[in-house]
């Protein structure tokens, strides 16, 4: 007789813990990994709208191009941030963009091994196996004069 109270015990404690808490009824939260991506930067009085993810990388993106092309504009020399902006464009698919950042730093720093392996990559990747050094001048020049557009606030 003393398994059976046990028992009786036992189911009348588990059957009292399941219905005090709900939660094993209706399994785990949902993560916050699964809220619907949101637009950054709505236009005033405009509610947000949900984005797919590939927005928000696009978005995170624009925003490291943009904050690394202002800080080119103060430090038109720092070519260890023109290979991370050519790092960034790369990893995004952008070769061709990556061109004329690496060819300025190639400019300022020819001796630096991880730009022209970098610039090697991007140029495959564009479907050239070769660049002209004029053309390496012009894609520097046009970055150049990007990077002071960009700073002016355009």
């Amino acid at each position: 007789m003393n398994y059976w109270k046990g028992l009786l015990v036992a189911v009348v404690l588990d059957v009292s813990w399941i219905m005090g808490n709900p939660s094993p009824a209706r399994g785990p939260e949902p993560s916050p990994a699964h809220e619907p991506y949101r637009v950054m930067n709505p236009e005033p009085g405009v509610s947000y709208m949900p984005a797919s993810p590939e927005d928000a990388q696009l978005d995170a993106a624009g925003r490291l191009e943009d904050s690394l092309m202002v800080y080119l504009h103060s430090h038109d020399d720092d070519v260890a941030t023109m290979v991370n902006l050519a790092r960034m464009y790369v990893a995004h698919g952008w070769y061709d963009a990556a061109i004329g950042p690496l060819a300025r730093a190639a400019q300022l720093d020819p001796e630096r091994r991880a730009v022209w392996s970098l610039l090697d990559r991007a140029l495959k990747m564009t479907g050239k196996t070769q660049i002209t050094d004029a053309e390496l001048l012009r894609r520097a020049d046009a970055f150049v004069e990007a990077v002071e557009i960009w700073g002016d606030g355009c």
